[in-house]
């Protein structure tokens, strides 16, 4: 992580909740708020409970997604009201634009929100934006918030040997994540399909993540005799992933629709960002599409066929090695330099 680590040794715990819990959560759309997985929290907070009472522990970070990781910050700082309390937000928790109202469980998990950033001594958020969504603007929550984005870690593509083809005739497109919700791939299908490929060349767009039911059409819409393969490549490694990204020509981003300016990081752009490859996002107004124009990139509304056509053409005609811009934004993301911000914070608790 960096010079600010060094001298930094931890222990991962892993916890085991009951059987029948673990099917339940393999269950689609459960009903429950903030998530499914508060079902193993009792657990968590008995494993925690001990480890405190054995060691000597400064400081208390708790981490979203999931946000059920916060209630059992919650319980832990109410038993242990001297120890400070960090929660971290990487997503909203109420008012979430892609998650429905449940009875009862919704207006619970709202309070049990408020509660939270009610007690926690610091508050940090990727976004100002972010930050806005939770805070509401009230003073007695700005004054302990920090905004710190998702990081990369420069060491992790060091490693990587790239092998990244020369080929001046072929382009390689590719998107990591998944699709849910009103995030979905078809409008970039269609433009795919409507773009015109010069002769003499190819377009190829890869797709790693979980399966998602508009894949099954892939095969018979792109068949291998066209100049232009989509082909889903399943999920991989972490470390592979980012190899993948490096030997890539352009990175997809595909975010949510919707009304109003996106308040989402993604860390999935931070991932693309540490590649230091062009990126595509089609994305609506808001901070994906301000880092990405930053940066060098292009962007696209996602629901506008012809605009995700216009901007998969222009790439091509950049074509590939082109490196992102704006090295001292790229520098902002840098494992490094947000870890030192986040270990300042803590020392300033202390």
């Amino acid at each position: 992580m960096g010079s600010y680590a060094e001298g930094i040794n931890g222990s991962v715990y892993r916890v085991s909740g009951m059987k029948t819990l673990k099917k339940i959560c393999q269950f689609p759309r459960l009903p429950f708020r903030p998530d499914r997985w508060m079902l193993f929290n009792p657990a968590i907070y008995r494993k925690a409970c001990k480890l405190i009472s054995q060691g000597n522990y400064d400081c208390l970070v708790t981490r979203s997604q999931y946000h059920s990781s916060h209630l059992v910050g919650l319980s832990l700082k109410k038993l242990y009201p001297d120890l400070p309390w960090i929660a971290c937000f990487s997503d909203p928790w109420s008012n979430a634009d892609h998650q429905a109202v449940v009875p009862f469980f919704s207006s619970w998990s709202k309070q049990r929100e408020k509660r939270v950033l009610d007690v926690a001594d610091r508050l940090v958020f990727p976004t100002d934006r972010m930050q806005n969504h939770f805070t509401g603007h009230q003073s007695s929550l700005d004054r302990k918030a920090m905004v710190l984005p998702h990081a990369f870690d420069p060491e992790l593509y060091e490693t990587v040997a790239t092998g990244k083809s020369n080929d001046r005739e072929s382009f390689t497109l590719r998107l990591f994540g998944s699709f849910y919700g009103t995030r979905r791939p078809d409008v970039l299908f269609s433009a795919i399909d409507q773009l015109k490929i010069e002769q003499g060349q190819s377009l190829t767009f890869e797709i790693y993540g979980p399966w998602y039911e508009a894949y099954e059409s892939l095969s018979h819409r792109f068949p291998s005799t066209s100049v232009k393969h989509v082909k889903h490549q399943g999920q991989v490694p972490h470390i592979e992933a980012l190899a993948k990204m490096q030997e890539a020509d352009l990175l997809v981003l595909v975010d949510a629709p919707g009304g109003g300016k996106s308040m989402y990081l993604p860390s999935k752009l931070v991932d693309y960002i540490g590649s230091g490859q062009p990126i595509l996002a089609l994305c609506r107004e808001g901070v994906v599409s301000n880092v990405v124009h930053k940066l060098g990139g292009l962007v696209a509304e996602p629901n506008d066929v012809n605009a995700v056509t216009a901007a998969l053409k222009r790439s091509i005609g950049l074509r590939r090695g082109r490196p992102l811009s704006a090295i001292g934004l790229i520098e902002e993301y840098r494992s490094e330099n947000v870890g030192a911000k986040f270990r300042a914070m803590i020392d300033e608790l202390l």
